[in-house]
């Protein structure tokens, strides 16, 4: 086990809850793992807390407060040219986000057994109900911990009850089907035991047991499994989507009916952990623009026609945010004519907080709407070398609080939307498709393009294949910039494909600004003809939802950035090499 693991088995019941409260402050300062803290059924209480702590919960989504995937980690995201050792395949058993999130992972299962020792054997301190209530949280808490180990690491370490330190140098790897087992067993328990709903803070529920039941056994391919636990949740008809898309992912948007499970942030409750808001933000908003959404990401969202931007007619490559699904422009800061008919030029931006972004190289000035003149656009790679290498910029959950990097947006852990497209995806694989597939996808697409003045696209196909790749695609526009990508890529064997290639940029440009840019290449200049930004050529989209920019590069429309690189191998995260050397019992994983 780790080492930390290892001082506390060590120190015997050392003070262990009172080491993490200043990154979470759940638990009292004073909070021991010893009997003679729980004398109260507020101090079980505090101690529980432990296990929701936002370090506890990580998302496969790049966050610089910990510097895990600080470059991305899949094709919807970049940071300027950098790679993640992820995409440039060079994932060793030295890699610091497995090591760190085995760590984390495992002291907090450890964390947890010691609060379900003290449960089990507490004497009159809790009723029977809340016994059984408190062990179904401590349940669902592990169950989550390990469903992330098993799906990451593959085989890991499993123990249900505190370790002697001879155990913890010699416990070898479970077989992650058995551990999945157990999982189930723990989620199980939860849904029997935890209340549908609480008043006030909201802990561990019935559904999020379902919901995160039904995660798991997707990313295992145990899609009988999933299918059923999906409709559970469904049918507790505790959940509807949010009825604004851009609206649920806004810091003040808090305990939406579409929640299931989520980690509270707030300053105000000493719970927040900022992910360094200025990377996102545009320059012109102050900040650095450095964290991009990828082109493959922009050309994945479908036409409003329901057709992908190669086939549809209503695509316009100069225009790329125009007729297209509106979460599109829910997710990237959107630039250019946007309907028929607007009287917008390629080169015009769009108002995001208040202030004209616009990556034309044209464009050297945009309007602040707050005082209605115009300022210097430091958002154009025209003007200022480092701004957004792609031209894209974020804008899903972004705002105008990101401007002092004081948000406290709630971190999401699963919502009702996933939950019915993994219904919709188990029987689609299971070939179970009937109408409840098509409506539960068609609910979420409905939501899209609610307020939109567009008709939805319906899905109405029921061939296995052609929902195959519906489903992905929808995922891929609902979940982006939700941590979700990278799981998905890995469970459908697509990261391979997906991240072996290029990163694309804009070309360079000569500077009439303050900065003077060396071109290396072609200029963007060179582009700005019309017929040519933002795209000159249509990408097409292959089978499996990819597009291909190399027609672009190739022509000299666009520049590589970088290039990447997944090895096999990276399927699994590799055994952190610390732990393995302090206990002979832990193989590797293949190619490590």
């Amino acid at each position: 086990m780790t080492t930390y693991i290892k001082k506390i088995i060590f120190g015997l019941y050392m003070a262990m809850l009172a080491l993490s409260c200043t990154e979470l402050d759940l638990a009292q300062e004073d909070a021991a793992s010893s009997a003679t803290w729980y004398q109260t059924k507020e101090q079980f209480r505090q101690s529980l807390n432990e296990g929701y702590r936002e370090v506890f919960w990580p998302l496969d989504k790049p966050s610089s407060a910990n510097s895990i995937g600080i470059n991305g980690w899949t094709d919807d995201f970049q940071r300027r040219d950098a790679l993640d050792p992820i995409k440039a395949g060079t994932v060793s058993s030295e890699y610091g986000a497995a090591s760190t999130q085995w760590a984390n992972l495992y002291k907090a299962i450890t964390r947890m057994l010691v609060v379900l020792e003290q449960v089990e054997n507490q004497s009159g301190v809790l009723t029977d109900d809340e016994v059984s209530q408190y062990r179904a949280e401590v349940n669902y808490l592990r169950a989550s911990y390990y469903s992330y180990l098993i799906a990451h690491f593959g085989d890991v370490p499993f123990y249900e009850q505190e370790l002697t330190v001879d155990e913890s140098f010699e416990l070898p790897r479970t077989d992650k089907n058995e551990i999945l087992q157990k999982i189930y067993g723990y989620y199980d328990d939860a849904a029997l035991n935890l209340p549908v709903r609480w008043d006030g803070v909201k802990y561990a529920t019935k559904g999020a047991a379902y919901a995160m039941k039904a995660r798991i056994a997707l990313y295992m391919g145990d899609y009988a499994t999933a299918a059923e636990a999906a409709e559970d949740c469904m049918d507790l008809g505790e959940y509807e989507l949010h009825p604004d898309f851009a609206e649920l992912f806004e810091s003040t948007t808090k305990n939406s009916i579409e929640t299931i499970f989520h980690i509270p942030r707030s300053e105000a409750l000493n719970t927040f952990d900022p992910d360094d808001e200025q990377d996102y933000l545009p320059r012109n908003h102050g900040g650095w623009g450095a964290r991009q959404p990828t082109w493959e990401l922009l050309a994945s969202f479908e036409c409003t026609d329901g057709l992908p931007i190669d086939e549809s007619p209503l695509f316009d490559p100069q225009n790329p945010f125009k007729n297209r699904d509106p979460r599109c422009a829910m997710t990237i800061v959107p630039f250019g004519q946007l309907e028929d008919g607007d009287g917008r030029e390629p080169s015009d931006g769009t108002n995001f907080m208040g202030i004209e972004y616009t990556p034309h190289p044209a464009s050297k000035q945009v309007l602040n709407f707050s005082s209605n003149e115009l300022i210097l656009n430091n958002d154009t790679r025209s003007i200022a070398r480092f701004a957004s290498f792609n031209g894209l910029a974020w804008k899903k959950g972004i705002t105008e609080d990101w401007k002092d990097f004081q948000t406290d947006s709630d971190r999401i852990v699963i919502r009702y939307a996933d939950v019915l497209l993994m219904y919709a995806e188990s029987k689609i694989e299971l070939n179970q498709i009937d109408q409840s597939v098509l409506d539960a996808i068609n609910e979420v697409r409905n939501r899209a393009y609610a307020n939109s003045g567009l008709d939805t696209p319906l899905i109405t196909s029921t061939d296995q294949s052609v929902l195959r790749l519906k489903i992905r695609q929808e995922r891929r526009s609902e979940l982006a910039f939700e941590g979700m990508r990278y799981m998905d890529l890995i469970r459908w064997r697509l990261a391979e494909k997906a991240l072996n290639g290029v990163l694309y940029g804009m070309l360079d440009v000569a500077s009439d600004g303050d900065v003077s840019i060396p071109p290396s290449g072609p200029l963007v200049d060179d582009v700005v003809t019309p017929g040519l930004w933002f795209w000159g050529i249509v990408p097409e989209i292959d089978e499996d939802g990819l597009p291909d920019f190399s027609p672009l590069l190739e022509a000299g429309l666009c520049r590589a950035l970088n290039t990447t690189s997944f090895p096999e191998r990276q399927y699994l995260w590799p055994i952190p090499a610390e732990e393995r050397l302090l206990n002979s019992n832990l193989t590797q994983n293949e190619g490590y």
